[in-house]
């Protein structure tokens, strides 16, 4: 591939960042300098395994587990994706164990049909200790069986800068110190406005809301004792799903922290064959509680062998 492809490869992902990523408030280092570091190294380089593995740092310094690089087959470590198996179940002394390893598809009515038709239930365990994630929409129908009518689980924000927005802001922050208190106290604008624009061009100015599932005055299939069981192995959309039952607490998360990485990914398609995402949405449990990059935590920590 030649520089140009190159140079434009490392600029749709540094400009998708600037416009996606939920989380500048925290970042430990300034993109734009990260990016005119990484654009120095490419144009000294000559190969493009090089070229892949320079990419493939510029992601992993952004520290999220929805945000990465992945390189062309030919420059990718051999890691064939294995299918996950379909969900399964056992019914042993009153205990009815569901194991479901993705949400890539709507296995309600699976778990319903068990639910309706196992006599003498006494527990149910829902096994997601290898669950790879998938559709949130697909977790949230799964958990409508065990919650009743509508409810909650997450804190969400995305970036909330439109052009008018960023156009205005960045004539605020042109201004010296001495001409933001003589605006201030002439009543051009207020101190709140030039707080207001320094967010807008620091990317940290966010529209937060709240992720609701279910639906009003719809009863639950099952309200009997529940387990959840979770390993590092729980991530994605299957975190999002652990998330409706520890906020409601319905039922006893057991196990281990969840895997800590979700968040819908915006996908980039690049010149050089390889391709990368970058997290869209920013996380917290319902009571504020951070789980991304540590896991959300079992009631009963266990050994994920040993549940």
């Amino acid at each position: 591939m030649n520089r140009a492809d190159m140079i434009y490869d490392i600029s749709s992902i540094w400009s998708t960042v600037k416009e996606v990523f939920p989380y500048f408030d925290r970042l430990q280092i300034d993109w734009d300098e990260q990016y005119r570091t990484y654009l120095e190294k490419i144009l000294l380089i000559n190969d493009e395994g090089e070229f892949h593995r320079l990419l493939t740092e510029f992601m992993e310094s952004l520290k999220d587990g929805h945000t990465k690089y992945f390189p062309p087959a030919a420059y990718r470590k051999p890691k064939p994706f294995v299918q996950p198996d379909a969900p399964s179940f056992t019914f042993a002394n009153g205990v009815l164990t569901i194991k479901i390893n993705e949400f890539m598809q709507n296995y309600a009515p699976y778990v319903r049909e068990l639910l309706e038709t196992t006599p003498n239930i006494s527990l149910v365990r829902l096994d997601i200790r290898n669950n790879i994630g998938g559709n949130t929409y697909h977790a949230a129908k799964v958990a409508e069986l065990f919650i009743s009518g509508t409810f909650q689980s997450c804190r969400k924000w995305t970036q909330a800068c439109n052009a008018l927005d960023i156009a205005s802001a960045s004539q605020l922050v042109r201004y010296s110190e001495e001409e933001i208190q003589r605006g201030i106290k002439d009543g051009m604008f207020t101190a709140e406005a030039i707080d207001d624009a320094k967010s807008v061009m620091n990317r940290t100015k966010y529209k937060t809301y709240t992720s609701s599932h279910g639906v009003e005055n719809q009863r639950a299939i099952y309200e009997g004792p529940l387990h959840i069981l979770i390993s590092r192995n729980t991530m994605s959309a299957a975190e999002d799903f652990t998330a409706m039952f520890k906020v409601n607490k319905r039922g006893t998360l057991i196990g281990e922290p969840t895997n800590g990485s979700t968040g819908t990914p915006c996908m980039i398609s690049l010149r050089c064959g390889g391709r990368a995402q970058v997290v869209s949405v920013g996380y917290r449990l319902l009571d504020g509680t951070e789980f991304i990059g540590k896991g959300i935590m079992p009631d009963i920590e266990k050994d994920a062998d040993s549940v």
